[in-house]
């Protein structure tokens, strides 16, 4: 074996230096800033710099083209820096003072900086490749002089104000006519370098511009806008001086040999000089720092030598591409080939050593399967084992969470029925002061209790909450808005002033709504509980200076934390000295729902000047993996939403068969009628005896009783618990709820379990009123009252529909409870299909489960008409309330049921007397 292991080895040396013969280069990234790319001058100079990189296989090329903005290029050159990792700038700034500050700052942060064209206005770059402007001011100058012979009038186009170019070139002008007396500058345009303004300025002036011997402008592109506005206004002899000298269709060159311009000077582009200077740096080898272009004048003597050494330059260097081109692809040839040969030699070597492995391994394979079933069965036993106990632990923690919910349960229906009594004592006028204070020492002590049982719960919840996030975009304002609003009572009742501030530009997070909510509500009670009366609390929104994360700050002037608990405040079951009771849970189950949105919860304070606890949350969902986002379909998570089924107090007391049990829960016909369902004896007489002085009452004590009683009663409002021996009150819920005959009764849920998920689901399920246990019996009496009187008023509200005057009669005296529920349950059912062209009789009576015939004698017998008319008459003061709404008579037709216009007009005159355009006109003036 170890003979193979060193035959190996050196196979592998071997491969590993045949296929590594060639030594990798350094890649360099190398940004080029143009101050602005759209002219022919500025686009040779970035060919110059291609063709001269096309030498450097290693170096990627990356361009900006600010188009001739300072603010532009400042932001260009700011995210080249940011967002990639250039190795060397090169910038052609657009104006030096603008840009001196940018440039300064990268040449500090040690990027090498080589500077074209144009300079900066400090001189920080390590070297600078164009031509020098004063010079080039300087030869325009002298080459004036000598044009005119000393005496004539000139004047300059020049270019951007701010440009080091336009700068010095005009320096250098002035120093020869400085002293040139008998030369003057008699107009001074200043133009941006583009043709288009010179051109402009040149149709302005053009008078001023002819009577000029000699025009100087700082480029060739303005010298052609001069010379077409002039030839354009009939000048057509003017002599005209640019500078560049580019060659190429329609540039310098090209114009100076067919006269239209008649000098330019020659001023080098620098690409490649540009490119090489930066090769030397980033290879640290010596270079020049200021590396000046040589310049000339370009005139029609020496025009059509510069273009043929123009042209066959390009001619050369077509040439070089070619070759160039060819080389690379003699190179990817030779590469393939090499790669090949060292696959081929590899593999034959391979082969070898595998072979002498294979021989061996067939030798010791066998003894190996033996080991490897023994293994294997060991593992299958131990993941047998590792399965049946997981399942022992899920068991074991659903029959906890069952526990803790049993429990909590039953503690909070005792408790019910200690604080319920006491608050009715409490209310008693007649009482001694000594009695009054046992009293309230109770009712102080029972809340302790409650407060435990909510610990307790508390404690529970958090060891259950290790769960997987379920993060949506929330809209952060909003969302701090509403947990805000449920403290402003307490904040009020407090006499503490609470804000809210958003100083970020962030107006969505992504985080969990029910865990961000349980968070901000711990940080806000905490910051209750330490903060005295006349206090200040604010919950303040910020951003970095990156815009990736955002600070919510909950900030108070309580009395702070000391320094010594600082360190140990976000730990399970601590408490800081003083505190107020509680479980010492809340700040750890802050920071892990903070670290499960990954991000980091901290706490500043002062003793005596108040605390700042601050959540650092990402802003954005690049953070979250797919399974911690919200599915689009996602429902509330079952495991947190006890479905409600704590509603118990409102369960009723055991059925009351009995002629006395009856009398005793009867008060009289004009009191409202309450249903309570409850399994637990005592809540159902506690609240037998908070309600039997205003309300009849109907008890049962299950829900098969609660289904038998309603089929012979109709009560005004229901009072539910919700785990009944038998089954949910949820269930009951909803078929309430479901059935059009008895949706419109109140419903109202009470439960042990206080929880929000509890709360929406008992909500969603359409319940009127969700009460937690312990509650308050002045706040139940107040719910059950304002139930009732709104179905009243709504009551009130639509009875005109049956009124004397336009509706069928009901016969005189008074009505059976089954002739009443008869008459609602057909309101209900033809007020739900009354927009239905197609209802009929016999839908009726499939709906109320009677015959045809039976539902003609019941209408005859107590509407005193058939049911067509009925139905008619209905539709028509539907129609009537739905003019005085203002719609138009066609949707009101639709609405109400009628197959057409024309029958409804017909219809609503022979009942009213009048058309629906009359009545509305009548009482809208419209």
């Amino acid at each position: 074996m170890l003979k193979i292991q060193t035959v190996c080895c050196f196979l592998i040396f071997f491969l590993f230096a045949a296929c590594s013969n060639r030594k990798e280069s350094k890649h360099y990234v190398i940004a080029f800033s143009q101050c602005i790319g759209d002219d022919a001058w500025r686009a040779t100079m970035l060919e110059e710099m291609k063709r001269e990189l096309s030498f450097y296989p290693e170096v990627t090329l990356l361009y900006r083209d600010a188009a001739g903005n300072s603010q532009q290029q400042i932001a260009q050159l700011r995210g080249l820096v940011n967002d990639h990792q250039i190795d060397l700038l090169i910038v052609s700034p657009n104006e030096a003072a603008p840009l001196t500050p940018m440039i300064d700052s990268l040449f500090q942060a040690n990027i090498p900086v080589v500077v074209t064209d144009r300079k900066t206005s400090s001189g920080l770059y390590n070297a600078y490749v164009g031509a020098d402007n004063i010079a080039i001011g300087r030869l325009a100058g002298q080459y004036m002089q000598h044009i005119l012979h000393g005496r004539g009038r000139i004047g300059t186009m020049r270019g951007l104000a701010g440009s080091s170019a336009a700068i010095e070139r005009q320096t250098g002008l002035q120093q020869v006519l400085d002293t040139a007396a008998g030369i003057t500058l008699a107009l001074d345009l200043n133009g941006d370098w583009t043709k288009e303004t010179a051109y402009s300025l040149a149709q302005k002036n053009a008078p001023a511009l002819a009577k000029l011997d000699l025009i100087l402008a700082f480029n060739d592109q303005m010298a052609m806008g001069i010379q077409q506005a002039l030839r354009e206004n009939g000048f057509m002899h003017q002599k005209i001086i640019g500078v560049d000298a580019l060659a190429g269709p329609a540039n310098g060159l090209q114009q100076i040999q067919e006269g239209q311009l008649f000098a330019s000077l020659l001023y080098p582009t620098g690409g490649a000089e540009a490119i090489r200077t930066a090769i030397a740096i980033l290879e640290k080898k010596p270079y020049v720092r200021d590396n000046i272009l040589q310049t000339a004048v370009i005139d029609k003597e020496n025009a059509e030598l510069m273009i043929l050494q123009s042209a066959k330059i390009q001619e050369q260097q077509l040439d070089i591409d070619k070759r160039q081109a060819l080389i690379a692809e003699q190179q990817k040839i030779y590469q393939s080939q090499q790669t090949r040969l060292n696959i081929l030699v590899g593999s034959l070597a391979l082969a070898v050593v595998f072979g002498g492995i294979l021989i061996f391994l067939i030798r010791s394979n066998w003894k190996k399967n033996k080991d490897l079933e023994t293994q294997n069965a060991e593992i299958r036993a131990q993941q047998a084992q590792i399965l049946y106990m997981n399942e022992q632990l899920q068991e074991t923690s659903e029959a906890k969470r069952k526990f803790f919910t049993q429990v909590s349960h039953e503690f909070k229906t005792p408790l019910t029925l200690i604080l319920a009594p006491l608050e009715l004592l409490n209310a008693e006028k007649n009482l001694s002061s000594d009695a009054r204070e046992q009293l309230q020492r109770m009712s102080r002590n029972a809340v302790k209790l409650q407060q435990l049982v909510h610990d307790f719960v508390d404690i529970h919840r958090r060891e259950s909450i290790k769960r997987q996030l379920s993060a949506s975009a929330v809209p952060i304002n909003s969302f701090v808005q509403q947990v805000l609003a449920s403290f402003k009572p307490l904040a009020q009742q407090q006499r503490i002033s609470l804000s809210f501030t958003n100083n970020s530009s962030v107006r969505e997070l992504w985080i969990d709504p029910y865990l961000m909510e349980q968070a901000l509500a711990n940080l806000l009670s905490n910051a209750f509980k330490f903060t005295r009366s006349q206090g200040k609390i604010t919950v303040l929104i910020e951003e970095n200076t990156f815009g990736d994360f955002v600070y919510l700050r909950v900030l108070d002037d309580g009395i702070g934390i000391a320094a010594s608990d600082i360190d140990h405040i976000f730990e399970e079951f601590y408490q800081a000295t003083p505190h107020p009771a509680g479980s010492g849970i809340g700040l750890a189950y802050v920071k892990e729902i903070v670290e499960l949105h990954h991000g980091q919860v901290t706490v500043s304070s002062k003793q005596h000047a108040g605390s700042s606890f601050t959540l650092r949350l990402p802003t954005g969902d690049q953070h979250l993996s797919a399974d911690e986002r919200a599915k689009t379909n996602e429902k509330t998570p079952k495991s947190h939403k006890i479905t409600a089924q704590d509603a118990r107090l409102t369960s009723a007391l055991p059925a009351l068969d009995t002629d006395d049990e009856q009398r005793r829960l009867f008060r009289s016909h004009q009191a409202a009628s309450l249903m309570i369902i409850d399994d637990h004896d005592d809540i159902r007489q506690l609240l037998q005896q908070i309600f039997a002085d205003k309300y009849n009452l109907i008890l049962a004590k299950s829900l098969a009783e609660a289904k038998q009683k309603l089929a012979n009663n109709f009560p005004d409002l229901i009072i539910c618990d919700i785990m009944l021996p038998d089954g949910s009150g949820m269930d009951l819920l909803k078929d309430m709820k479901n059935n059009v005959s008895s949706a419109r009764v109140p419903f109202v849920l009470l439960s042990a379990l206080d929880t929000a998920e509890t709360r929406l689901e008992g909500l969603q399920a359409m319940a009127d009123a969700y009460l937690p246990k312990p509650f308050q019996v002045a706040h139940l009496e107040a719910v059950i009252e304002n139930l009732l009187r709104s179905r009243q008023q709504l009551k009130a509200h639509y009875a005109s529909l049956l009124d004397k005057d336009h509706t069928v009669d009901i016969i005189d005296g008074s009505l059976t409870e089954q002739d009443k529920r008869f008459l609602q349950h057909l309101e209900l059912l033809v007020e739900e299909r009354l927009s239905d062209q197609t209802l009929t009789v016999e839908d009726i009576a499939d709906a109320l489960k009677i015959s045809r015939v039976q539902l003609y004698r019941k209408a005859k017998m107590l509407l005193k008409c058939s049911m067509n008319e009925y139905i008619v008459q209905r539709r028509l003061k539907k129609a009537k309330f739905l003019i005085l709404d203002g719609l138009p008579i066609n949707e009101i037709a639709d609405k109400a049921g009628f197959s057409s216009a024309t029958y409804f007009a017909a219809a609503f005159k022979k009942q009213f007397g009048q058309t629906p355009t009359a009545f509305k006109k009548e009482l809208l003036g419209r």
